[in-house]
């Protein structure tokens, strides 16, 4: 049990040898195991987690089909890219979605996500460049290396694809919306068991 990210070697396997030990120290929350052992609690004040791309989530950071932009309850990206400098922040919005989704809480949330992401990750190129190299979360496609990251609410799914190259865009935000997700992913299990004579 610890706060940071345990860096795990490309096999995908760690080997702990004899190192590995277990505490029976009974119930313990995280912060009191932290202050039992001097470690660094992680921050309460953090409104949204941020998480690294899987491999096979890589096609959620790229537009497909429309057809599967409608599936996945897609409501549309935001373009951005931090100028010449680096330090600049320009955005652009892309709807992808029926226009009802793009609805005023949607837009506030996002708002906060973004706002909350430029305060780390959206701070300029060299902070994403940081956060890209101590995070991890690369993803193929493109012509030159992308990361995802993943942050999701109660009612969204948020994917960052970014790229701390300097001449391109730096960063697309991606929105789906769960229910219409959830929603979609019902139907068609409904539609697989009709098919399948088990309705």
């Amino acid at each position: 049990l610890m706060p940071e990210k345990l860096a795990m070697p490309k096999s995908g396997r760690l080997d702990v040898r004899d190192e590995l030990g277990f505490l029976d120290e009974g119930n313990m929350t995280l912060r009191e195991f932290c202050e039992a052992h001097q470690l660094s609690y992680p921050a309460e004040n953090m409104k949204f987690h941020i998480r690294p791309a899987r491999p096979e989530e890589a096609g959620l950071f790229y537009t497909p089909h429309p057809d599967e932009d409608k599936r996945l309850g897609t409501v549309g990206h935001v373009r951005m890219d931090f100028g010449r400098s680096g330090n600049e922040f320009w955005h652009t919005w892309w709807p992808r979605g029926p226009e009802e989704l793009n609805s005023p809480a949607f837009k506030a949330e996002l708002q906060e996500v973004v706002d909350t992401l430029r305060e780390s990750v959206l701070k300029n190129r060299f902070a994403m460049e940081r956060f890209c190299y101590e995070h991890g979360g690369k993803i193929s496609g493109g012509w030159t290396q992308n990361y995802g990251y993943i942050v999701e609410t109660e009612h969204y799914r948020y994917c960052l694809r970014c790229n701390p190259s300097p001449g391109d865009y730096n960063c697309y935000c991606t929105a789906y919306d769960l229910t219409v997700q959830w929603q979609n992913m019902a139907r068609e299990e409904a539609s697989r068991m009709e098919m399948g004579g088990m309705a």
